[in-house]
């Protein structure tokens, strides 16, 4: 288990204020810090996601495991899926390797993606 330094909450308030950053920064024209702050937000929700079921999330890797948990939540299919597409934009802040289209494409799904996490995170009780 990964020792938490920031509670469920914070992490999906961070989450959240990452996609609006997110759509700051490609407002400006700046696709690659856009990217990353698409990323960034999606890598808080699947915390904020690992939080709530105990699971660890510290690499990559952990994340990964925890989309591949979510399989198994009725109604809600394409989890891996949606995480894949925040990962090449996590690449594209590198690499720069995605076009003009596949950003536009990837952004709204990257959205959803991270308002699903969220919804997921949320304590039963909220």
């Amino acid at each position: 288990m990964t020792t938490a330094t920031l509670s469920l909450a914070e992490h999906s308030e961070i989450a959240r204020e990452l996609l609006d950053e997110a759509e700051t920064e490609f407002a400006a024209g700046k696709t690659l810090k856009g990217s990353e702050m698409l990323w960034g937000a999606a890598a808080h929700a699947l915390i904020a996601v690992a939080l709530r079921l105990g699971r660890p999330f510290n690499s990559h890797g952990a994340l990964r495991n925890v989309t591949n948990q979510l399989r198994h939540v009725p109604g809600q299919p394409g989890w891996r899926r949606e995480y894949n597409v925040a990962e090449e934009l996590h690449i594209n802040f590198y690499h720069g390797q995605l076009s003009d289209a596949d950003i536009a494409d990837y952004r709204p799904r990257v959205r959803r993606f991270v308002n699903r996490l969220l919804a997921v995170a949320q304590p039963a009780d909220a």
